[in-house]
């Protein structure tokens, strides 16, 4: 049988057990927090990855559509050229 001394070291290791058990299931509750605020985190960042890709894929739409433009501008610029030289040919002949 266990005597009173075992039975109070028994009771105090318990104890310590409790209190160790706790501690743990309050750092589990802390971490479970941390990683919820870690993937809401991770999501508004995809979030704003996909934005900006987003954003860049339309800039650079855009930026072709310009330099498309310019190229054309510069073709009508060329031709309006070409018949304002035939036009000052044609009034010389006349």
């Amino acid at each position: 049988m266990m005597d009173l001394e075992q039975l109070e070291v028994l009771e105090t290791k318990i104890s310590q057990a409790v209190q160790v058990i706790e501690q743990l299931k309050l750092k589990n509750k802390q971490l479970t927090e941390e990683v919820e605020e870690l993937k809401n985190e991770a999501e508004s960042r995809e979030s704003l990855v996909q934005q900006l890709m987003e954003e860049n894929r339309r800039f650079a739409q855009e930026q072709e559509q310009a330099s498309f433009g310019k190229e054309k501008e510069e073709r009508i610029r060329s031709k309006v050229e070409e018949m304002l030289a035939k036009l000052d040919e044609l009034e010389e002949t006349a």
